[in-house]
């Protein structure tokens, strides 16, 4: 996957994304939550004071920013939840998960929002990994073949002190919103980035550490990491809604086949971050 916002092609887009008029509702909505609808074709985003986001047939993405807000403070709205709903629209698979490439194999970190998943992406790239996707992790799998993660293109979104535990302060961009103090940061980058795919070797599902359950990575039975990753969607009421097209518990079943899934836990504190990087990449060499 690649956002269309990419400067960095040439190449016809393939997501249409416009300013327009959003309409105010779907008529006949096969699902409704608090703040969108959808039917088979459409998903309709409607976020107060900042404005309306509708995907269509998995191509055309239309927003419509709130009286006074810049279009430029709605992109990660349109980039996350409403570009989900194109990418599910086309039958995609998406974990809610950030990516890293570790000597040619890309490695998964599932969890809930604010759960630490950049930071760790971070710490991992301050460490000589490459960032493959943040937030947004759309795996693809031909039958029969391996899963692979497509690069989204994107830069890690950090807030201040994460900023500082991994190094990256001469990485900084701008803010994510306006309002929020949350920055856009490039990652550390290697010769070996390109649009290739990179086949899928694992996924951790980022957990805390605590006296029960000490620092460690220990794998999931199959049917727990089955339930693990589908609690793992992106947006996982949106991904139950195109259900249909994704056929989501099928896809899980053949990814972990080729893809075990660990639960790591791991302290929430930044002056262990160096440990659980260290735990993870002796993880790796181990299963090499």
């Amino acid at each position: 996957m690649r956002t269309p916002l990419d400067p960095h092609t040439d190449r016809s887009p393939d997501v249409i994304m416009a300013l327009g008029e959003v309409p105010q509702r779907i008529e006949n909505a096969r699902h409704q939550a608090a703040l969108w609808s959808a039917d088979e074709t459409r998903f309709l985003l409607t976020l107060p004071g900042i404005g309306g986001f509708m995907a269509e047939e998995g191509r055309r993405l239309t927003l419509q920013p709130a009286p006074g807000v810049a279009v430029d403070d709605i992109l990660v709205f349109a980039t996350g939840t409403a570009l989900a709903a194109i990418l599910y629209q086309r039958g995609a698979l998406l974990l809610h998960a950030s990516v890293v490439v570790h000597e040619g194999r890309a490695f998964a970190f599932c969890g809930s929002s604010g759960a630490g998943k950049s930071t760790l992406a971070g710490a991992l790239c301050r460490a000589g990994c490459r960032l493959l996707a943040d937030d947004l992790c759309s795996v693809e799998q031909a039958e029969g073949g391996a899963p692979t993660v497509q690069p989204d293109g994107r830069v890690l979104r950090l807030y201040p002190d994460s900023i500082e535990q991994v190094g990256l302060q001469r990485a900084v961009g701008s803010k994510v919103r306006q309002q929020v103090e949350k920055f856009h940061v490039t990652a550390p980058a290697s010769d070996a980035d390109g649009d290739a795919g990179v086949p899928l070797a694992a996924v951790y599902v980022l957990a805390d550490a605590n006296s029960a359950y000490p620092a460690g990575i220990t794998r999931l039975s199959p049917l727990d990491a089955v339930h693990v990753l589908l609690r793992q969607s992106y947006r996982r009421r949106l991904a139950l809604a195109y259900a249909r097209q994704g056929r989501p518990p099928a896809r899980m079943a053949a990814l972990l086949s080729h893809a075990p899934v660990y639960r790591l836990h791991r302290p929430r504190d930044f002056a262990k971050l160096d440990d659980t990087v260290a735990r993870l990449t002796a993880h790796w060499d181990a299963s090499t």
